[in-house]
C-alpha cells in the first residue's frame, strides 16, 4: 500500500499574514507545537503563481483539523479563499473537521459576506480576474464555514488572547485524541486510497454505510482502516475499534468481543453480558446500542458469524452509522452484504523503495552506496508493506557485507515474521484448497487458468471452487489473459511449507521443483511421497539415471522434463522472433536427444497416476507407450521434433481423459496427427508450428473442444470444413496465419 506518515500534519492554520502573522497566529502555532500537535502554518504572502502548490494541498488534505482564522482582511486574500475551498472539500470527502476562529469579525459578516467581506468581493469582481463561478464558490465556502460552531474572539467581553489560545489548544488536543488510533511511524502516501474509501463511505451522508477492505496479509489493510477511522471519529460520539477479531475470537470467544463493543460504546468497563453464548450478546447489542449513531472498525474478520454477532443488521444502529471491515477473505464481505468493497494491492517499486528507506535509513531515499542492495531488498519484498518494514528494519544499522549475507538468506527462505503473518491465510484453507495452493506455488504461476484447472480431479478437489476461495483470500489472482499470479512471498511461503512438512528431506517432499533436489532424488531408493517433479535435464546428469527411478514414483501426478533451453521463450519474445532462433533451438534439441534416450531408454515406466506430462523436445526414439495414459489430462509436447508420422500418436489416443494437448512450436509438423479417440479434448494449442499446412479432418470429432490456437502457423491457409461441426468451440485464434476471411 502506498501511505504517507498517516498525517504529516494534524492541524492546518489558514490566516491573513498582515493581520495576525506576528501576533495571534504566532501565539496559537507555538502553543499547538508545545502541546505536541503537528501544526502547519501557512503564509500566503510567500506564494508565487496562481495555483495551490502540492505541498500546501498535501498539508490541507492530511490534516485532521483545519482552523481558518477570520480576520478583517481574510476575504481580501485570494489564497485564503482558495485554501478555504480545499478545507470544505476535505470536510465533505474526507470527514475533516473545520474549527473556525472569528478573530476580529462577526460570524454573520463571514456567513453573509457583509461589511469588509462584502467590500473584498467587490474588489475581486472589479479586477475581473475571476469568473462568476469562482466568486460563487468562494462565497459558498465562506457561508458554509461561517455557519460552523467555532470561537468568537471578537465578541468576548474580556479579550485575553493568551487564555483564549490555551482554551483553543486544549479543545484541539481533545478533538485529536478522541478515539485516535496509533499509526506506524513510517508510512508513504495514502491520499488516493483514503479519498476513494471516504467517497464510498460518505462521511457527510445520513445513510448507514458498510465498507469492506480486503487483500492479502501484510498489505496494509489495518493501517488504511485506522486512517479512515481517525478521520471519521471526531464526527461521532460513539465509536469503537475491535482489533484482531480472528485471533481474539479463537482465543477468548466472540462473547469477549461483544462485551468489549458494548463497554466501549457505553463508556463502561466490565459489563457482564451474563450469558455463556453469543446469542445473549447479540440481544444486548441490539437493545443497548439501538438507535445510536456509531462508527465501528472491525479488523481482521474471517467468518460470517463474527459479523452476525457484532453487527447483526444495519437497522440496529442509528441512521448515519459507518462501519469499516477488514478481511483477507472477500467472500465474507460479499455474504454479509457490504455496500462497497475495496481491494488493497501491493505498492509499486518507487513507493516501496521510499518506505524501505524510511525503515533502513530513516530517510526517503537509500544511501548512494546502498542503492543496489536496497533495490534488491525491495525486489524481495515484492511491494508488501509488512515485508518492506520487516526487511528494512532487519537491515538497518548493518554494514554492506552483513546486508549481502542477509539478502542472500532472504532470497532462499522468507523471513519468519513475514511468513508467519502470511501463513494465517493458508491455515484457514481446507485440505483440498491447501493442495491446490501448494501446486500453484511450485508449478503453475503464470499458467493459463483454463489449462491448469484440468490438473486437479474435479470430483475430489473441486478446483473451480478452490480457485475462487484462493482469490477471495488474496492468495492468488487471475491476471490479464487468464494467467494465475501469486505474490513472490506467498510463493516462497508455500514452498517453505513443503520443505518443513518433509523435515527438509527431499525424498519425503510431495513436490520437487529445484534442480539440485531433483538430482538428489534420483540417488534415493524411496520416492513414494513424490507427487510432482520438475526434472532438469542437464549435461552430465545422465549418470544419475542408471536406475529405474520412475518405477519408484507410483504417486507421481505431474512430470515436467526440462532440457537446457527455456520453452517459455516463445511467450517472452513474441512470435515474430521464432525464425531467428530456429537453428539454435534445433541444435539444442539434438544435443539433448542422446541424454533423454539414456534417461528413459528401455525402462518400463508406468506412472499410473500421471495427470500432467510436460516434455518439451521429446526424443523421436522414446517409446511413450511405457507411460500410462489412463489418467493423463494434460500433455505438453511443445518444441519437439515430432511429425504426424510419430509412432507415439497411436498410444496417445489411449488417453481417453485428455483435456489439453499443447504442440506449440513443433516445427516439423506439416500436418497434424489423427485426433480420433481424443473425444474429451477441450484445448488444442499449435501456436508457432510455422511449417503446418494441413489440419486433419478428424478435428471434427472433437465435440468438446472449446479452444483452438493456430496463431503464427504462417503457412496455414485453411481449416477443414469439419471444423464447423465443433459446436462447443468458443475461441479460435488464427492471428499470424494465411487464413483470410474465415467465418465460424
Amino acid at each position: 500500500m502506498a501511505v504517507s506518515s498517516g498525517f504529516d500534519y494534524e492541524v492546518f492554520l489558514s490566516f491573513r499574514g498582515p493581520d495576525t502573522r506576528v501576533s495571534f497566529t504566532d501565539f496559537l502555532y507555538i502553543s499547538l507545537i508545545d502541546a505536541g500537535i503537528r501544526a502547519y502554518r501557512d503564509d500566503e504572502e510567500l506564494r508565487v503563481g496562481e495555483e495551490i502548490g502540492p505541498e500546501l494541498l498535501k498539508a490541507i488534505k492530511q490534516s485532521r483539523i483545519s482552523i481558518p482564522i477570520f480576520s478583517k482582511q481574510y476575504a481580501a486574500s485570494k489564497w485564503c479563499l482558495k485554501e478555504l475551498i480545499q478545507m470544505v472539500e476535505c470536510k465533505k470527502n474526507m470527514g475533516q473537521k473545520i474549527m473556525p476562529i472569528f478573530y476580529d469579525v462577526e460570524p454573520s459578516e463571514v456567513r453573509h459576506q457583509t461589511g469588509g467581506y462584502g467590500q473584498a468581493f467587490l474588489e475581486h469582481q472589479s479586477k475581473e480576474q475571476y469568473d462568476d463561478g469562482t466568486i460563487s464558490e468562494w462565497k459558498a465556502a465562506l457561508s458554509e464555514v461561517g455557519a460552523l460552531k467555532g470561537w468568537d474572539l471578537h465578541s468576548m467581553p474580556n479579550r485575553h488572547e493568551g487564555n483564549f489560545v490555551k482554551m483553543v489548544t486544549k479543545k484541539v488536543f481533545g478533538e485529536l485524541k478522541k478515539g485516535y488510533l496509533a499509526l506506524p511511524d513510517y508510512l508513504v502516501e495514502v491520499d488516493n486510497h483514503v479519498s476513494e474509501i471516504m467517497r464510498m463511505i460518505g462521511p457527510q451522508t445520513h445513510e448507514t454505510r458498510i465498507v469492506g477492505i480486503h487483500g492479502m496479509g501484510g498489505v496494509g489493510k489495518t493501517t488504511l482502516a485506522k486512517i479512515i477511522y481517525n478521520q471519521l471519529s471526531p464526527n461521532f460520539e460513539y465509536h469503537c475499534f475491535l482489533s484482531n477479531i480472528r485471533e481474539t475470537s479463537e482465543v477468548k470467544g466472540v462473547e469477549y468481543l461483544e462485551n468489549q463493543l458494548i463497554s466501549d460504546i457505553l463508556k463502561r468497563k466490565g459489563i457482564d453480558i451474563s450469558t455463556s453464548n453469543t446469542d445473549g450478546g447479540i440481544e444486548m447489542i441490539k437493545d443497548r446500542l439501538c438507535g445510536k449513531r456509531l462508527l465501528l472498525l472491525l479488523d481482521d474478520i474471517d467468518r460470517k458469524n463474527q459479523l452476525n454477532a457484532l453487527m447483526g443488521k444495519r437497522d440496529w444502529f442509528g441512521e448515519g452509522s459507518k462501519f469499516i471491515i477488514t478481511s483477507r477473505n472477500k467472500e465474507v464481505l460479499n455474504v454479509f452484504g457490504v455496500d462497497w468493497t475495496y481491494e488493497l494491492n501491493c505498492m509499486d517499486f518507487d513507493k516501496s523503495l521510499q518506505l524501505f528507506s524510511k525503515h533502513a535509513f530513516r530517510r526517503d531515499h537509500p544511501l548512494d552506496d546502498y542503492l543496489g542492495l536496497s533495490r534488491k531488498a525491495v525486489g524481495i519484498a515484492g511491494g508488501l508493506p509488512l515485508a518492506i518494514e520487516v526487511i528494512g528494519s532487519l537491515l538497518s544499522c548493518n554494514n554492506k557485507e552483513k546486508w549481502d549475507a542477509i539478502l542472500k538468506k532472504l532470497e532462499k527462505v522468507p523471513h519468519e515474521e513475514v511468513s508467519s503473518k502470511l501463513k494465517i491465510s493458508y491455515e484457514a484453507l481446507d485440505d483440498r484448497q491447501k493442495h491446490i495452493f501448494l501446486d500453484i506455488t511450485c508449478f503453475f504461476i503464470g499458467f493459463d487458468k483454463e489449462t491448469v484447472i484440468h490438473m486437479w480431479d474435479e470430483t475430489e478437489l473441486f478446483p473451480e471452487e478452490a480457485l475462487e476461495v484462493l482469490q477471495h483470500m488474496s492468495l492468488i489472482k487471475i491476471k490479464r489473459k487468464n494467467k494465475l499470479w501469486m505474490h513472490d512471498l506467498l510463493r516462497d511461503m508455500g514452498r517453505e511449507i513443503i520443505r518443513q512438512d518433509s523435515n527438509m528431506v527431499t525424498k519425503k517432499q510431495t513436490r520437487v521443483l529445484y534442480a539440485d533436489q531433483a538430482l538428489e532424488l534420483m540417488t534415493n531408493q524411496e520416492k513414494e511421497n513424490v507427487e510432482a517433479l520438475d526434472f532438469p535435464f542437464r549435461h552430465k546428469a545422465e549418470h544419475l539415471l542408471a536406475d529405474e527411478v520412475f518405477m519408484r514414483l507410483p504417486n507421481l501426478r505431474l512430470l515436467v522434463v526440462n532440457s537446457n533451453f527455456d520453452p517459455s521463450w516463445l511467450r517472452r519474445k513474441g512470435d515474430q522472433k521464432i525464425a531467428l532462433v530456429f537453428k539454435s533451438v534445433m541444435r539444442k534439441l539434438r544435443q539433448n536427444i542422446h541424454l533423454l534416450t539414456n534417461f528413459f531408454g528401455k525402462k518400463s515406466l508406468l506412472l499410473p497416476k500421471l495427470r500432467w506430462l510436460s516434455w518439451c523436445n521429446i526424443p523421436l526414439n522414446f517409446d511413450i507407450s511405457k507411460l500410462s495414459m489412463r489418467d493423463l489430462v494434460i500433455l505438453d509436447l511443445s518444441w519437439s521434433t515430432i511429425s504426424h508420422r510419430w509412432d507415439g500418436w497411436n498410444h496417445i489416443k489411449m488417453a481417453k481423459s485428455l483435456k489439453v494437448l499443447n504442440m506449440s512450436a513443433c516445427v516439423h509438423l506439416i500436418k497434424t496427427p489423427d485426433f480420433s479417440g481424443l473425444a474429451n479434448l477441450e484445448r488444442l494449442i499449435m501456436r508457432g508450428c510455422f511449417r503446418l499446412v494441413e489440419v486433419d479432418k478428424s478435428i471434427g470429432q472433437l465435440q468438446r473442444l472449446v479452444f483452438l490456437d493456430v496463431r503464427s502457423c504462417w503457412l496455414l491457409r485453411d481449416l477443414p470444413n469439419e471444423i464447423h461441426e465443433l459446436k462447443s468451440l468458443k475461441e479460435l485464434r488464427i492471428e499470424g496465419t494465411a487464413i483470410l476471411g474465415y467465418e465460424f
